[in-house]
């Protein structure tokens, strides 16, 4: 491999990883320490999200346009730069007001300038026969990154609080430090990513299709209709792996420490997924791999739904088998645009169009989870949770199944 692409994907990784743990990673892996230091609700949680999705999904539109329009290096760079400032408000302990109106601003800065050029950049570094090592290296990445994060975080945390000793104080103290090295980090890698060699001839990417802007000329793809379901399903069960450390807490008796490792851990074992599905999708179509994929999930999601005392489980087994479908559909999904031959210069309109819809758990999924956690509370309420799951990943496994026969169907059609 080239050292202009080794270049390419490690800072496309840094920066793809590090601009989300502000808004999730951070969150995802501290939850039970977050809530404690802060006296915040899993309801004020969700309305966060919520507030964040909404600005996300308007961003996600526009998005896509302005990723076919300008240089996707420098755009992502802006994004960095403006959502690591805004990490820095958490050295002045933001109220709860502040905190809805940093993930406001957040839903615009990691999305608008940053989500369409990161996939759109990625797929042109995979080319025609790398979609999945571009995606698999891009995710597997993330998480190595995201562990990083947590285990640095932890440390941070132990160094500072103990068992004995853990007031709202120390726990705000702690986690503020964590959050200001993660924005300085954010900030760093804005800056670097200027340096790394542009994506391609620009001029070619962006303007060789004049209808590359042409929204409704996406539309007009019927299989795009079905990637909308395969992302929003697989979505929901990436999301709601941010309430697995809450779940330790509340029902397996986890401490803060320990729900913290468990996030961690949870962070290390994505590369690991991420490098299996490379390796086993090589001889074979990532469409196929997305129904393996989700039938995984769907396992991990019926063996949450029991009773520990029931099957004598460990927590790791349901978490780890519900997270290799969760991994493995995400290296594969945004593959299938190579796969179903969208042209790329429509790439950053239609990641746009995708996402909208795709993505949009990032609105509801919060306050569902809040009002279960906070309302009905204990094993019920994560059930509840868990059948939801369920029944999304089901639906997910019928449209990845459709996907896969669409093309199957279209294939036929052109070598006749």
């Amino acid at each position: 491999m080239k050292y202009k692409k080794v270049t390419q994907i490690i800072f496309l990784i840094f920066a793809a990883e590090i601009i989300y743990a502000l808004p999730f990673v951070l969150l995802r892996i501290f939850r039970p320490t977050f809530l404690d230091a802060f006296e915040i609700t899993n309801k004020n949680i969700g309305f966060c999200y919520t507030l964040y999705g909404i600005t996300a999904m308007i961003s996600y539109f526009f998005g896509g346009l302005i990723s076919d329009k300008f240089q996707l290096k420098y755009l992502m760079s802006i994004a960095l730069f403006l959502t690591g400032i805004g990490g820095l408000a958490w050295v002045y302990y933001p109220s709860l007001s502040t905190l809805y109106i940093l993930y406001i601003y957040w839903g615009f800065t990691t999305i608008m300038l940053f989500w369409s050029p990161l996939i759109k950049a990625t797929r042109i570094w995979g080319g025609k026969k790398d979609q999945v090592l571009g995606f698999g290296l891009l995710e597997g990445g993330r998480g190595i990154v995201a562990a990083i994060i947590g285990t640095v975080g932890v440390a941070i945390i132990s160094s500072m609080i103990s068992e004995e000793n853990s007031s709202k104080l120390l726990l705000q103290n702690a986690m503020n430090k964590v959050y200001l090295l993660t924005s300085i980090a954010v900030i760093l890698v804005s800056f670097l990513m200027l340096l790394i060699p542009d994506f391609g001839d620009h001029s070619k990417i962006t303007t060789t299709n004049k209808h590359s802007y042409n929204i409704t000329k996406a539309l007009r793809y019927p299989i795009i209709w079905i990637l909308m379901i395969i992302i929003l399903t697989s979505y929901v069960g990436f999301r709601m792996a941010d309430i697995f450390t809450q779940y330790a807490n509340d029902i397996y008796g986890y401490n803060s420490r320990e729900s913290a490792e468990l996030g961690t851990f949870i962070s290390y074992i994505r590369p690991i997924i991420c490098v299996l599905v490379i390796i086993f999708t090589k001889k074979s179509t990532p469409s196929k791999w997305l129904i393996i994929g989700f039938s995984i999930m769907s396992v991990g999601c019926l063996l949450l739904l029991f009773d520990k005392q029931i099957l004598h489980l460990s927590l790791l087994l349901p978490v780890v088998s519900t997270l290799i479908g969760v991994y493995t559909l995400r290296v594969l999904y945004f593959t299938l645009l190579e796969e179903a031959k969208i042209p790329i210069t429509m790439t950053g309109t239609v990641i746009g169009i995708l996402s909208v819809i795709g993505f949009s758990p990032d609105v509801f999924l919060g306050p569902i989870e809040g009002y279960y956690l906070d309302e009905v509370g204990g094993k019920l309420a994560y059930q509840y949770l868990f059948i939801f799951f369920l029944v999304s990943s089901l639906i997910g496994l019928f449209a990845s199944i459709l996907f896969n026969n669409s093309l199957k169907s279209k294939n036929k059609l052109l070598s006749t």
